[in-house]
């Protein structure tokens, strides 16, 4: 998929989230995307010429006796001489726009797929009685996923109910998600 196209995905797949129950996704993929994607950097001196020893007159001069070096440029033998003589940072990029619709996929099938999925196991072994249990607990109907306290906005609870969503549904939409992934990233 060109550029164009992933736009208009990820705007579509935006658009299909928003003014639902679902839409506190697009906050967490919002912040995601606000912190960009970490890489390794090297922190190294540039090499110095002779006589060049003058102590730096500015701040901006002493940042430019120094340069950052993508790892992904190196060798293995350069970038493991690079990182005993430099420093080893993490920067941040901006996410690509195939990065960001992954991103919103992967948040998807999350919620529908794999949190329904996650229910079921946890009902199932809520459902099963311990022994010396002489049935004192209570019959657990339904697992409710709350927004993290610490999360600016808490646009709404999403309760999901894994044993009347049938596994067809969920595989089928699991399926679409697979379908949708490889096209984007073909």
């Amino acid at each position: 998929m060109n550029q164009l196209e992933l736009r208009g995905v990820e705007h579509q797949l935006r658009e299909a989230l928003q003014d639902t129950a679902l839409s506190w996704v697009l906050d967490d993929v919002d912040a995601a995307i606000a912190a960009g994607v970490p890489e390794e950097k090297i922190l190294r001196r540039r090499q110095q010429r002779r006589g060049d020893d003058s102590p730096a007159a500015s701040p901006a001069a002493a940042a430019a006796r120094y340069e950052v070096v993508d790892r992904s440029v190196l060798g293995l033998g350069e970038y493991e001489a690079s990182r005993k003589r430099g420093t080893l940072v993490i920067a941040t990029r901006s996410m690509t726009d195939e990065e960001r619709v992954q991103l919103l996929l992967d948040a998807v099938r999350r919620v529908l797929v794999e949190l329904p999925e996650i229910e079921l196991e946890v009902l199932k072994t809520l459902w099963t009685e311990p022994e010396g249990d002489t049935g004192s607990r209570s019959i657990v109907e339904a697992v409710v996923f709350e927004p993290d306290e610490s999360a600016r906005s808490r646009r709404s609870r999403t309760e999901f109910q894994g044993n009347r969503t049938p596994t067809e549904r969920r595989i089928h939409v699991s399926q679409l998600l697979a379908d949708v992934t490889r096209e984007v990233v073909s």
